[in-house]
C-alpha cells in the first residue's frame, strides 16, 4: 500500500448533445486535460439518467439525435484537480462538477 498516492478523483457530468463550437463537450474537455498534463480522464456514457432540469436521457438505440448522460473521469493530485475547476465551468456552462478524496497507484510499463 506504500507505492499509493492520496490523490483526488473528479466526475463531470454533461450530456452527449453538448458542444464547444463544433466537437462534443466530453472530447473538448479530454483534449483540455490531456493538454494540462492531468494522469488520466475516462469517458463513460450512460444508459439513462436526469439532472437539474428533471429531463430523462436515455440511450436509445437508433436515435437520430441521441443525448445519453455523459461521465468523465479524471484522477490526479489535489493541486492540479483543483486548479482545472474555474476553466471547467466556463466550458461547461451547465451540468454537474464532484470531487473525491482517493488513493491511487500508477503502474508503468518499462
Amino acid at each position: 500500500m506504500d507505492a499509493f498516492q492520496n490523490g483526488k478523483m473528479m466526475r463531470i457530468f454533461v450530456d452527449e448533445r453538448d458542444r464547444r463550437g463544433v466537437q462534443p463537450l466530453y472530447t473538448a474537455i479530454v483534449e483540455f486535460l490531456r493538454k494540462r498534463g492531468i494522469a488520466g480522464a475516462t469517458v463513460l456514457r450512460g444508459i439513462e439518467g436526469f439532472g437539474a432540469h428533471q429531463e430523462i436521457h436515455v440511450a436509445k438505440p437508433f436515435s437520430p439525435t441521441p443525448n445519453s448522460p455523459v461521465l468523465i473521469e479524471v484522477v490526479d493530485e489535489e493541486e492540479k484537480v483543483r486548479a482545472l475547476i474555474p476553466e471547467l465551468e466556463a466550458m461547461i456552462g451547465e451540468g454537474l462538477i464532484t470531487v473525491e478524496k482517493i488513493s491511487y497507484l500508477r503502474l508503468h510499463r518499462s
